[in-house]
């Protein structure tokens, strides 16, 4: 990126030397990202990032289709809040958005998918893999479920794409359109990109100069989008991070953590999402942080919310419930001495937090 963030000022779209390169160092992380998704170099959209990637999907197949009889859109209800919340401009747009119960592991319930799915549906969108539980969807299966009925179908495939232990192509999950974000694999934030299938007609949500074969106006961030072509092009090498989670999970529920799923196979082998009764996830938190652990009770861009996880709500927890899970995520560098590290730290968080609740009980109690 550096390059690009020091001299590279050339607009990409300007015929001048310094345009082209710019242009050349765009197109050369859309080949990147074309031949990790086995896909066509022009099925490759970038974007600020996986909401407005997810948005142009979601949207854009919507403004194409005003008027259509396919007026209803299908959505997980365990979706990210950037898949949920375009409900109230489908809405204004005269769409029919509908929430699709998701099972206690927040994966989608096919059985309610296929009850609503009929030849008036436009779009079913689906995320590969829930960014607050880990909990891995059939897409291939949904998939032909939607384009049984001729509905389209948008994956959020932002927790996946070139993750750890991670790897798949769009053949293997035959959606029409997928959405990515380059933060998510050591990329640069701001970067994202949609693959739009060849046919799949979309209307732009930015109009300007016609960039992005007239998809997304604006100048392109030429820095950003060469940083998410390095990163998508370190294919993720085999790692143990699997084991590292599944030992990490098995000390929490030594110390009182409830798994969120039953069986960790068909998990993203990264996330280790808990609950622990009684202890609100807020406060949790408040004390990991200053013990020196980073974890999060839900979707980034909402962690600093005090309600409960609509994951959770969704997948048929109750508020109180809602309010105690937990996410810890591992990556490239964690290694064992982290997870007995970060255990130690996480029990005396626990230890903290009940003794001042016994505390307080004896208070109220009238007990010293």
């Amino acid at each position: 990126m550096l390059p690009w963030l020091t001299d590279g000022f050339g607009n990409p779209s300007s015929l001048h030397a310094e345009g082209r390169r710019a242009k050349d160092a765009i197109d050369s992380a859309r080949e990147t990202l074309s031949n990790a998704l086995e896909c066509l170099f022009a099925e490759v959209l970038f974007t600020s990032g996986g909401t407005e990637a997810a948005n142009l999907a979601i949207l854009g197949a919507a403004l194409n289709n005003i008027g259509s009889r396919r007026n209803r859109v299908l959505i997980g209800a365990s979706e990210h809040h950037c898949v949920l919340n375009t409900a109230g401009t489908l809405r204004s747009l005269g769409f029919r958005p509908e929430l699709i119960q998701v099972d206690r592991e927040a994966r989608l319930d096919l059985n309610a998918l296929g009850d609503a799915l009929g030849d008036d549906v436009l779009l079913v969108s689906c995320m590969h893999a829930n960014n607050e539980f880990g909990s891995i969807n059939p897409i291939r299966q949904i998939a032909d479920l939607a384009h049984r009925y001729g509905a389209l179908l948008h994956t959020d495939a932002v927790q996946t794409f070139q993750a750890l232990g991670m790897r798949w192509t769009v053949s293997d999950l035959d959606a029409d359109l997928v959405t990515v974000s380059a933060h998510k694999l050591y990329g640069p934030k701001g970067a994202g990109a949609i693959y739009n299938r060849a046919g799949i007609k979309l209307k732009p949500l930015v109009t300007g100069g016609g960039q992005e074969r007239e998809m997304r106006g604006g100048t392109e961030n030429t820095a950003a989008i060469a940083g998410f072509g390095a990163a998508a092009a370190r294919t993720p090498a085999a790692s143990d991070v699997r084991k590292l989670r599944d030992s990490f999970v098995e000390r929490l529920t030594a110390v009182g953590a409830v798994p969120s799923v039953n069986s960790w196979d068909n998990v993203l082998p990264t996330h280790a999402h808990v609950r622990f009764p009684e202890i609100d996830a807020e406060t949790m938190l408040i004390v990991l942080d200053r013990l020196g652990v980073s974890a999060s009770s839900g979707a980034a861009c909402s962690s600093g919310s005090i309600e409960p996880s609509h994951v959770l709500l969704a997948a048929g927890y109750s508020e109180i419930e809602a309010k105690e899970g937990l996410r810890f995520s591992l990556g490239r560098s964690t290694t064992f001495a982290d997870i007995e590290d970060a255990t130690n730290r996480v029990t005396e968080a626990v230890n903290q937090i009940r003794g001042v609740s016994r505390t307080l009980r004896g208070r109220v109690l009238g007990v010293s």
